[in-house]
């Protein structure tokens, strides 16, 4: 056998789809009513998968639904009934500000606080980023 031989038997045994060929994936939120509040159940999860601290997360989609909330547990429950789709852009919109690297578009980023400021360091690139 020759390489061409080789080749294309090798690629006969291997299969088409592999997944979006992305590492990063933004985490699908999971959520529920809880009598008149709104529970993310995998919220920790979410924050695990976005390599964030729960309680910025936690910060933010607050802020941004202009309600309140609490962590428990795993979850986070918010004072108020949204809508899956609500949270979820609100994730994406953390992820966009807060985790994606503006240059490089990789997840690859940790978040420093310098002379009071929040900026957002990544390690794929080098960039540093000043986050509001």
């Amino acid at each position: 056998m020759d390489y061409d031989d080789l080749l294309e038997k090798g690629q006969s045994q291997v299969d088409e789809e592999q997944g979006s060929g992305e590492r990063f994936e933004m985490p699908e939120v999971k959520s529920r009513k809880k009598g008149s509040n709104t529970a993310i159940e995998n919220f920790s999860e979410i924050a695990d998968k976005l390599g964030r601290e729960e309680k910025h997360l936690s910060k933010h989609i607050q802020s941004e639904l202009g309600t309140s909330g609490h962590i428990d547990g795993k979850e986070l429950v918010l004072n108020g009934e949204f809508r899956r789709g609500h949270v979820q852009s609100k994730v994406e919109d953390y992820a966009n500000d807060y985790v994606i690297c503006p240059e490089c578009n990789r997840p690859d980023t940790r978040l420093t606080k310098e002379k009071g400021v929040e900026i957002m360091k990544c390690q794929a690139c080098g960039a540093r980023t000043v986050v509001e």
